[in-house]
């Protein structure tokens, strides 16, 4: 399980990810506009040589042509300036699929392994549940002595992700569920330990 959240870690995050979607996603649209900016000065170019000097319509076509070279460099400058944010996310985007697809069998492994481990827990704790054995204290303390007469479900699934926090991080203390608040550093089991604190207001 621990392998597979590693494998995990090497690739990006959903924030980073989409960020990283974003800027591309930018540059391809502000990259198929200055190509319609450009084909627009062409279509300029040539009413503006088409027309005869001095009169209304060559006037209108070189106030068009003026319009049309200044969205063509305003749009440059944009591409340019945009050009090496999208490269640099298109490259971390494409090392992230790489990678991707290097650590799935690891990743697949450990969700197994996760999921194997969770319907263990969850089939201990609904022995102990069913047979009345008494619960330590850190467990009454945020679940209660007994599942609650609805919601059983869920209550048994977030009594089965403490323990598996516990079991995971080695928490011992008998008093507080999830032990010490984690440290930022570690983004995987801050993420979970927050969810856990939400999940357990409910009961």
């Amino acid at each position: 399980m621990l392998k597979g959240w590693n494998a995990r870690s090497l690739l990006l995050d959903d924030h980073d990810r989409h960020t990283h979607q974003v800027r591309v996603r930018h540059h391809r649209k502000t990259a198929d506009r200055h190509r319609t900016a450009l084909a627009a000065v062409v279509d300029a170019i040539g009413a503006f040589t088409a027309s005869r000097y001095g009169t209304t319509g060559h006037s209108e076509a070189a106030g068009r042509l003026r319009t049309a070279i200044a969205d063509e460099a305003r749009l440059r400058q944009d591409l340019a300036r945009q050009a090496p944010h999208a490269e640099e996310s298109a490259t971390a985007l494409a090392d992230d699929a790489s990678t991707r697809a290097d650590q799935q069998p690891a990743m697949a492994a450990g969700d197994r392994a996760e999921k194997r481990l969770a319907m263990a827990l969850r089939s201990r704790l609904a022995d102990a549940v069913s047979s009345r054995a008494l619960l330590p204290a850190w467990f009454v303390t945020v679940l209660g002595a007994a599942p609650p007469a609805r919601a059983t479900d869920q209550w048994l699934q977030t009594a089965t992700r403490v323990l598996l926090y516990r079991l995971t991080y080695d928490i011992t203390d008998q008093v507080v569920a999830l032990g010490p608040e984690p440290s930022d550093a570690d983004r995987h089991r801050r993420s979970w330990y927050e969810q856990l604190r939400k999940d357990l207001r409910r009961w």
